[in-house]
């Protein structure tokens, strides 16, 4: 995949979560995904007032994403791992970095 799509992908998912657009969120992820919504929602600060990305890790059919969110309360890295779908970037799996 290639690194830059990937990241303004990415950058463009963080504002979202910062701004708490949870429709622009949901479009990042697969389908899939959509249940764990609310699951992820809790993982992440409340409010999250800036979302940095750390890392694209680009593989041939896929990249690798760490990305900090940060709050008030906490500071949270997740790991997630985009592919294309239909042309476009999306997120098919995340989870928090230990």
């Amino acid at each position: 995949m290639e690194e830059a799509k990937v990241r303004e992908h990415a950058e463009r998912h963080g504002k979202s979560v910062e701004r708490g657009d949870m429709a622009a969120v949901a479009s990042d992820l697969i389908e899939d995904l959509h249940p764990q919504l609310p699951v992820i929602g809790q993982i992440l600060p409340n409010p999250c007032t800036k979302a940095e990305v750390l890392s694209v890790e680009p593989g041939e059919d896929h990249a690798i994403v760490h990305i900090r969110y940060s709050g008030d309360d906490k500071t949270v890295t997740i790991r997630s791992r985009w592919e294309e779908r239909g042309g476009t970037p999306m997120i098919v799996d995340a989870a928090p970095v230990e």
